[in-house]
């Protein structure tokens, strides 16, 4: 394997960016510890040494898109959805761009964002 893509989600460190008492945190984590077990798989990924892309959508939706895709920086994102379509697009770009690789990121779909290339959305991602 040359590269791994991992679909996470946003607030899968909440507890560490103060959102313990955000509802959508303690839903996710009230059966199983969803995120908790994320966080863990996540930080797997990132000692092992492997070209890797860690995606955190927000609220997944099965429409259609709506909106122009917004991309952040991990622990930068703690509301917002966006549709399965434009998740499954977003992983598939990654492949794509190098500007991608090493990095985790947080997206959601919003309808006033401007439209940007993938390029450019991959690349104003510094990572920490």
């Amino acid at each position: 394997v040359n590269r791994f893509i991992l679909i996470s989600s946003i607030l899968v460190n909440g507890a560490a960016m103060g959102q313990l008492l955000n509802p959508a945190y303690i839903f996710l984590n009230v059966f199983g510890l969803t995120l908790v077990a994320k966080l863990q798989a996540e930080n797997h990924i990132r000692k092992s040494g492997i070209n890797y892309t860690i995606i955190r959508p927000g609220g997944l939706k099965n429409d259609p898109p709506t909106g122009n895709i917004v991309m952040e920086p991990e622990d930068t994102l703690y509301e917002g959805s966006i549709s399965r379509d434009q998740v499954a697009e977003v992983a598939v770009e990654s492949l794509a761009y190098p500007e991608s690789s090493y990095k985790v990121v947080e997206i959601v779909a919003r309808p006033d964002a401007p439209k940007r290339a993938y390029h450019d959305l991959f690349g104003s991602i510094v990572q920490r």
